[in-house]
């Protein structure tokens, strides 16, 4: 019999490390309730789930992609901020949001089996929700990832992603924005367009390339086979996605490289990395527009026993192949 999780998320709050400067949350509890035994994101099941915030359906009327809200949310929208100070620390409520998109009618299937079509729809219910959350000031960053496996920690396999909408930026987005920041204090250049422009010239971690974007492992690998699609222009915000021939081009990307890593591996995490929502990455005299620097990019990282069990931040990733050799295998992979 199946069993979901729930999340007992009332009492939870925002805590600041002030030795590290993350945020954590904590009175996030869990409890276990028995489930009936039926996928809740299966058509038919829809009882099951909270009201749809968006569907996207076809002339019959079926749906073809859900999103509503996460029945347990980590982060909610109906919590106050209540910024508070306690001597050194700083806390704040747990507002926020937390959806999930269900992407496909099939129990079954994986992305890389999704038609063109699908895979359209799927990416266009990404930047819609991105650009509906980012509505709300409160919310400093959108992200929306997807686990799949249990090395992933995905324990429900029907195919969804989730949308987290916080009131902070996380830690390793905060990094990326300070790196790229400095970079074009520097140079006044984009620290992505860059490496862009050496990937294609060296070609030794490039796995493929179309008209607007390339894939890559990136030189300094995390996860066995991580692949990168970084669009060749320079855009901050991936729900600025508006140009038809451009959508194409991400959609034949995608099928392309997830056709690739899931012979590789049958476990993964995919994370989309947009503009935080804020003009300037800091609050007080920054001149330097985020969107000057920041560059959007989606980053496929599969997952194995190693890279799956607990390490501490501080520890270094190991991989078990270079870069530049798991570009080459994926390169002979024909979808």
């Amino acid at each position: 019999m199946l069993c979901i999780w729930s999340i007992i998320s009332k009492m939870a709050e925002l805590r600041r490390d002030p030795l590290s400067g993350s945020w954590v949350v904590v009175g996030y509890g869990a409890s276990k309730s028995g489930g009936t035994g039926l996928c809740p994101f299966c058509p038919g099941n829809e009882s099951q789930t909270p009201q749809a915030i968006r569907e996207y359906r076809n002339d019959s009327g079926e749906w073809l992609v859900r999103c509503f809200p996460a029945t347990n949310p980590i982060f909610m929208i109906e919590v106050a901020e209540d910024k508070k100070g306690e001597g050194l620390y700083d806390k704040m409520g747990n507002v926020g949001a937390h959806e999930i998109i269900v992407e496909n009618r099939s129990h079954t299937r994986t992305i890389s089996m999704y038609s063109k079509q699908e895979m359209q729809l799927l990416l266009e219910m990404y930047r819609e929700r991105i650009l509906d959350l980012k509505r709300d000031t409160r919310f400093k960053h959108v992200q929306v990832f997807k686990n799949h496996g249990e090395l992933a920690g995905s324990y429900l396999f029907h195919p969804h992603s989730h949308v987290l909408a916080t009131p902070i930026v996380p830690a390793r987005a905060s990094k990326m924005v300070a790196a790229t920041r400095a970079r074009y204090a520097q140079k006044e250049r984009c620290l992505l367009c860059d490496i862009i422009n050496q990937e294609i010239r060296q070609g030794k971690r490039l796995v493929s390339m179309n008209r607007s974007f390339i894939s890559i492992c990136p030189f300094a690998s995390r996860f066995p086979y991580e692949t990168w699609i970084v669009p060749r222009f320079h855009e901050a915000r991936y729900e600025n996605l508006f140009d038809q021939g451009v959508k194409d081009d991400l959609v034949d990307m995608f099928l392309d490289i997830m056709g690739r890593i899931e012979q590789f591996a049958n476990a993964y995490t995919i994370e989309i990395h947009t503009s935080p929502n804020t003009e300037f990455a800091e609050i007080h005299g920054d001149d330097i527009p985020v969107h000057a620097y920041y560059h959007w990019h989606i980053e496929i990282l599969p997952r194995d026993f190693r890279s799956s069990k607990y390490r501490r931040e501080d520890e270094f990733s190991v991989v078990s192949i270079t870069p530049e050799s798991a570009a080459e295998l994926l390169k002979t992979q024909r979808t």
